[in-house]
């Protein structure tokens, strides 16, 4: 295959990126991704205040801002605002009878063609798949560095990356794991590049190796992690490039102290311009927190660990990481695929990781064993500091705080398969990641994240019984109740809704004590009323909570609605006018 034939390969990967990742931007409802509402808070804030928070107000400033800045760059022709965001109170993390996956109500606000803060947040989102894209096209060129005559390798690399389904799904929101994917992979692409050169830095062999190493601690600090593999790559290099008579430990290492001078020279150019470069986030840490890190800040934005590790916790963690690191989706990675993928996914898993043992251990060209431990060592640092940030936050088991490293996972998984492939195996390797992963990218945001947050389906207008006297809320009336334990409402809008209306319940005692109250979207959140068309009939369920006061008796229950931010509207029934408050419904007698 010509090298032109391969790059062009290689630019059509990207495109099918750009466009799945593009979908997922699109068509994932806003704010539905990972700390995504956070994250476009502090691109806001950026915006909005042209300098950065002070304190745990923002809950992402704890994190580096060169993504935040550069999407607050992207954002502001538009005017970022959070305007748009309306949170959902029945927002429920594991599937429910009573609840909903979407942890916000999507008003026509963000309907096309996106206006104001809509389109801001939706540049943003572009942003991410610019990113993304630019990384896709960086895992090739690492790929090629660690398999220089073997194209097809590179391109299976490349493929399994390109269609990755959690990368496409965070690729498309916003969120910094774009920018550390990037900067991550280029970092290991200016190590393995300077490996080849001998370990001798310059501008033919990872020259942008140290503006990547520093522009990824800009944008998170987990990137850190590929420090340790790009100076072994670098010391490494100089070894092999030096030839020693022997493979031996002491022959390594006096090769090592006739190039120390190169060695030394290199690392000083590529590390002291990298720390250069982001030093003034850790000054500013240190001044205003007390360490580089701050620590203080995070531990202020986060939900902290508070038992000891254990054996559980790194199952726990382990599982976390292998499951979204395919795909997982929703707001808090909550929306799994069907589990026999993750089962196929772990088989094809074991493989590789038995051919990747075989592969190093039986041998093959000294060099590319090498690089492939330098990218285990790369993708061993960023885990490590992954588990070590565990044992003080919750809720680090998400697969997309690897995308550092990348680029080694997606290599390293590609060479294990390849071990048991004979050499006209691994055309159909790469073509077999594209289409297989590109099919589970469409099934994530169609069959998971689409189905799964799919408007409620409406009630045949025939079946709902007729009330003597409907109680009529300006735009949509209250047909039919069941005042039961859940209580059902029936709305019925009378014309197309122009409010995103909200729904009051509540239950009071005959003593006139509050026992209970709800305030919602209809339908748990998951159809705004300015979306219904007229005519429509939506039941509206709600499971009361009881307190533990509340003992067996009657109870009257009021409903009432009104326009999000607004005041309630005023009732009418059978054309008469109510007082603008919650009527009363009837009694529900609770055993």
């Amino acid at each position: 295959m010509s090298p032109r034939r391969v790059r062009l390969y290689a630019v059509l990967l990207a495109a099918l990126h750009l466009l799945l990742a593009g979908s997922y931007s699109v068509f994932n409802p806003a704010g539905e991704a990972p700390d995504e509402a956070d994250h476009w808070a502090f691109v806001v804030y950026l915006a909005q205040e042209g300098q950065l928070p002070v304190g745990p107000r923002v809950t992402q400033s704890k994190h580096p801002p060169l993504y935040h800045g550069t999407a607050a760059l992207v954002a502001l022709p538009a005017g970022p605002r959070f305007d748009f965001l309306r949170a959902n109170p029945d927002v429920h993390i594991e599937p429910t009878a009573y609840g909903s996956p979407n942890f916000f109500v999507h008003t026509r606000l963000e309907a096309w063609p996106w206006r104001e803060s809509v389109l801001a947040f939706h540049l943003a989102r572009f942003w991410s798949v610019l990113l993304s894209t630019a990384t896709v096209l960086a895992i090739y060129g690492l790929a090629t560095t660690v398999w220089p005559g073997q194209p097809l390798l590179a391109l299976a690399a490349t493929a399994m990356a390109a269609c990755l389904p959690e990368f496409n799904f965070i690729g498309g929101s916003v969120n910094n794991d774009n920018a550390a994917a990037l900067f991550g992979t280029l970092a290991l692409w200016g190590g393995l590049a300077l490996f080849r050169s001998g370990g001798r830095w310059g501008w033919r062999s990872g020259w942008w190796t140290p503006l990547a190493l520093g522009l990824g601690l800009l944008a998170k600090v987990s990137t850190s992690g590929l420090w340790p593999a790009v100076a072994l790559a670098v010391v490494a290099g100089a070894a092999v490039g030096h030839r020693p008579t022997s493979t031996s430990g002491l022959a390594m290492a006096a090769t090592l102290w006739k190039t120390w001078r190169r060695w030394l020279g290199s690392l000083v150019a590529v590390f002291v311009p990298a720390v250069a470069l982001a030093s003034p986030w850790f000054i500013r840490n240190w001044r205003l927190y007390g360490d580089p890190l701050g620590m203080a800040l995070v531990r202020q934005t986060v939900d902290e660990r508070t038992a000891p590790w254990g054996w559980s916790d790194t199952g726990w963690l382990l599982k976390g990481w292998f499951v979204s690191f395919w795909g997982k989706f929703g707001g808090a990675g909550h929306m799994p695929m069907a589990g026999w993928i993750y089962g196929f996914l772990a088989f094809l898993t074991l493989v590789s990781l038995l051919g990747l043992a075989r592969r190093l251990w039986r041998g093959g060209p000294d060099q590319e064993r090498i690089v492939l431990g330098l990218l285990l060592v790369a993708a061993g640092g960023v885990a490590l500091g992954i588990w070590r940030y565990s044992l003080v936050a919750l809720g680090t088991d998400q697969g997309r705080l690897l995308f550092p490293a990348l680029g080694a996972l997606a290599v390293l998984w590609v060479a294990g398969l390849d071990a048991w492939l004979p050499g006209r195996g691994r055309g159909v390797l790469a073509w077999a990641l594209v289409v297989g992963l590109s099919l589970l990218s469409v099934y994530g945001l169609v069959g998971v994240i689409r189905t799964g947050m799919a408007p409620p389906a409406p009630v045949p207008p025939a079946s709902v019984p007729a009330v003597g006297r409907p109680i009529r809320f300006g735009e949509l009336s209250l047909v039919h109740w069941e005042l039961t334990d859940p209580i059902r409402l029936y709305w019925r809008s009378e014309e197309p809704p122009t409010q995103d209306w909200r729904t009051v319940v509540r239950v009071v005692a005959e003593d006139g004590s509050l026992v209970w109250e709800w305030r919602r979207s209809p339908g748990y959140g998951r159809w705004s009323t300015d979306w219904w068309p007229e005519g429509v009939v939506i039941q509206d369920v709600y499971q009361i909570s009881w307190p533990t006061w509340a003992g067996p008796g009657r109870y009257r229950v009021e409903v009432g609605l009104q326009p999000f931010g607004g005041d309630f509207a005023v009732p009418s029934r059978a054309g008469e006018e109510l007082a603008r408050e919650p009527v009363l419904l009837g009694w529900l007698e609770r055993p």
